[in-house]
């Protein structure tokens, strides 16, 4: 399945990063199988879900999530 990013994603966000943190997004890009923006948005999901500002994941989205990385 191909995601058409135009479509859902309109903004642009750029950013400078420094050696470090460079490095520190390459890491947990190899951590994770994602590439920089990949782990950017997960990151930010997380952090929402755990503030509150977003609901949390419905259980079958998470075993949808955990069945695609196997």
């Amino acid at each position: 399945m191909t995601v058409q990013t135009d479509a859902m994603r309109e903004r642009m966000f750029t950013m400078r990063l420094s050696k470090e943190e460079s490095e520190r997004l390459d890491a947990l890009a190899a951590h994770f199988g994602l590439n920089g923006a990949g782990v950017i948005r997960m990151m930010l999901k997380e952090k929402a879900r755990e503030l509150g500002v977003d609901p949390p994941a419905s259980p079958a989205a998470v075993k949808k999530s955990a069945a695609k990385k196997r």
